[in-house]
């Protein structure tokens, strides 16, 4: 018994010391250079970002939504059936709002996410505030390190620093990932980069082996956590399908049909695994989706056009084949047509594009007054400057550089893929400012490009050329970087900023209201509601049903205040809450009350009949007297007193001599109006300055910053016909 435990005190050292000596041995075979320069990119991508956590809460409007929910998550380990909190006048009678699918596993990872990083502690909601301004930049960090791993397998090394790096800096990717913007595209580019890198080492030298075989479905496996996580993952099958057909050929010509059998398998087990795990997400409707975005981005003629031209390009390719077959024999000259012929119809796909951009410039233009009225749906070209800075000019260097690159390269196929990943984004950025950040992960790979074929060329050059080269493309990176900087300090959240005051108004609405108190609101401000001010709203950010929409646009432009309280007391509402700048989107409000795209429809000429003007008034001493400066007006002390006045339908002068204008003043002092008759007539104006028709119903029980929300007395609304 002695011998047998000192036996297997032996072998438990022996163990021990053989996996102390594998971990020795894998951190020396650790490249440490190259370590410390990841290290570097990490905290360059991650600093870039993370430095926006210094804000109180977070970015943008849908980060709040996707932080409530993500809360019950973590409270509860699962989402809802239905968002009770928001949209709860339903016209579907569901009692609350839907859940996007794809959505959920995102909350769950990140719930995940928040037990790790407090060491699995309950919910609180300032802890978790905290970690959202953390998690998105550091999702980012770890999406600009992997496509250092991307780059190294296509391009190698330099090339790979040189995509970490502008992946890490370049405006459009950072704003989605920045601290404090918790979106799916924080995390769901992370699945898509990472399954790149196990596509590329899978096809990369197509051959059937298990391991090849295991990183095709590996790649299918991230793919598949995208589509779990994120709608964008269309650009996968979008990408790799286009990619797939030219590889085909380039792989055929170098070396012959027997080679593409592994590309085309291994191809497939990517592509198989992938559409598995989508049926999970959406039962396959993805296939039809893609086929109707690629049909609806082609003009009819243009596509009649490519078409022709393709079937061209694969008949001839076609017959070149088969008198290879024919012949067994490798005939060099014969596989270089045939990569000239597949390359050179890849700059007519880039004379395509430009010719539907010439042509088609309202390609994609939204349909509906609610397409029309949200800023993330008008064309992307007009925020190129704004959103890539030097680097754009990249990816048009990458267009030009892929098909010569792949013709006279042997074994580059993959340059094919990066070609298709950065057109079909180019194509959606130009068109739609949503998808502009869709483009900045594209300009990082074709800095790689770049990158590759700039060392390739500098070969046999002098050292004076040599310097010259790299310094010009690394001014570029250097104005990229400087770029980054200063659009990043440009950023404020909306919610910070102090006019109108919503943070104080919110807060107020979350300690002063009853917890189950519901919301009347108008669409901007609905996720900022539910989240910070805890409370129930009719409508939010995802503007799911235009009734509702249509009902709070009818109340606050309404002239008529039966008409106004009927449609409160619709949706059972407990308060209504205003902020000051919605006088000045009156026409807005028109335009979704009656559903209308066109501004000249008389039914929305009143509101664009005379000016309206909202101007914030600064308080100064001249002379020891107060005075206040409301935009470009300077009032004394009485002239601001005689403004004070409650709603009046006598207006205070003319405007072009037959315009009424009616002029208020905060009793506050915080701002100044001037209002033209279908705006003074409107619930808005009555609520706000407290007609005293309207007060028998509404009771202001906020009123500061630029904010103001009314109690509804629903016993005086009981008395309604």
């Amino acid at each position: 018994m002695h011998r047998f435990k000192n036996l297997m005190q032996f072998n438990f050292f022996c163990m021990e010391g053989s996996v102390v000596g594998l971990l020795q041995n894998r951190i020396a075979a650790i490249n440490k250079k190259e370590a410390f320069l990841l290290i570097m990119l990490f905290l360059l991508a991650f600093g870039m970002r993370g430095h926006l956590a210094k804000y109180d809460l977070l970015f943008g409007f849908d980060s709040y939504y996707h932080a409530r929910m993500n809360a019950y998550v973590i409270q509860t380990g699962a989402a809802p059936e239905l968002d009770t909190m928001s949209w709860y006048g339903d016209i579907h009678g569901q009692g609350g709002a839907p859940l996007p699918g794809s959505v959920k596993f995102f909350w769950a990872f990140n719930a995940v996410m928040y037990k790790i990083m407090t060491l699995g502690a309950p919910y609180d909601k300032e802890t978790w505030i905290n970690i959202v301004k953390i998690l998105p930049a550091f999702y980012g960090a770890l999406i600009s390190v992997a496509m250092y791993f991307l780059g190294k397998e296509l391009y190698g090394k330099k090339a790979g620093y040189a995509m970490a790096f502008v992946a890490a800096i370049i405006p459009a990717f950072v704003y989605r990932t920045m601290g404090g913007f918790l979106e799916e595209d924080c995390l769901g580019f992370l699945w898509m980069v990472i399954g790149l890198v196990f596509f590329v080492k899978a096809v990369k030298r197509p051959e059937f082996t298990r391991r090849k075989i295991g990183f095709a479905a590996a790649s299918g496996i991230f793919f598949g956590l995208m589509a779990f996580t994120w709608q964008m993952f269309l650009l996968i099958p979008i990408t790799i399908v286009m990619y797939s057909v030219f590889a085909f050929i380039n792989i055929y010509a170098e070396k012959g049909s027997k080679a593409v059998i592994p590309f085309a398998g291994l191809t497939t087990v990517s592509i198989a695994v992938f559409a598995a795990l989508t049926l999970f997400v959406d039962g396959g409707l993805w296939i039809s989706r893609s086929f109707a975005y690629l049909y609806d981005s082609v003009p009819v003629s243009m596509s009649w056009l490519v078409f022709g031209a393709g079937i061209v390009l694969l008949v001839g390719i076609a017959y070149l084949m088969f008198l290879g077959e024919k012949s067994k024999t490798v005939s060099e000259p014969r596989n270089k047509t045939i990569k000239l012929i597949a390359m050179l119809f890849l700059f007519g796909i880039l004379l395509v594009l430009v010719t539907i951009i010439m042509t088609a410039p309202n390609l994609w233009a939204p349909a509906g007054v609610l397409g029309k009225s949200v800023g993330e749906e008008s064309p992307g070209r007009n925020y190129f400057g704004e959103k890539y800075n030097a680097l754009i000019v990249l990816p048009y260097i990458a267009f030009l550089l892929i098909p010569w690159r792949v013709y006279r390269k042997r074994n580059d196929h993959l340059s094919i893929l990066v070609f298709f990943w950065i057109l079909a984004t180019f194509f959606m950025a130009w068109y739609k400012l949503k998808f502009t950040y869709t483009f900045g992960l594209p300009i990082a790979a074709a800095a790689g490009v770049v990158t590759a074929e700039l060392f390739h060329f500098l070969g046999n050059r002098t050292e004076f050329e040599k310097k010259t080269i790299l310094l010009a493309l690394g001014f570029i990176f250097l104005i990229g970087a400087a770029a980054g900087s200063l659009f990043i300090e440009d950023k404020v959240p909306s919610i910070e900023q102090a006019v109108p005051d919503w943070k104080t108004a919110l807060k107020w609405l979350s300690e002063e209201t009853p917890q189950d108190a519901k919301i009347f609101n108008w669409w901007d401000y609905g996720h900022w509601i539910s989240f910070v001010g805890e409370r129930a709203v009719l409508t939010d950010n995802r503007n799911l049903y235009m009734e509702n929409l249509q009902d709070v646009a009818k109340f606050i432009i309404t002239p008529d205040l039966n008409e106004g309280l009927h449609i409160v007391k619709s949706y059972d509402s407990d308060y209504v809450i205003v902020s000051f700048d919605g006088f000045q989107k009156m026409v807005s409000y028109s335009l979704y009350a009656f559903n209308v795209e066109n501004a000249d429809d008389p039914r929305i000429l009143p509101y664009r009949t005379g000016p309206i003007f909202v101007a914030v008034c600064n308080s100064v001493i001249e002379n020891n007297e107060t005075k206040f400066v409301c935009g470009g007006n300077v009032l004394n002390q009485a002239q601001a007193i005689a403004l004070k006045s409650d709603w009046t339908d006598q207006p205070r002068q003319l405007y072009e001599g037959r315009v009424p204008i009616f002029i208020y003043m905060d009793k506050d002092n915080y701002a100044m109006y001037a209002l033209n008759p279908a705006a003074n007539n409107s619930m808005l104006a009555k609520l706000w300055f407290n007609n005293p028709d309207a007060m028998l119903f509404f009771e202001e029980v906020y009123g500061k910053g630029g904010i103001k929300i009314f109690r509804i007395k629903k016993d005086m609304l009981a008395t309604l016909d």
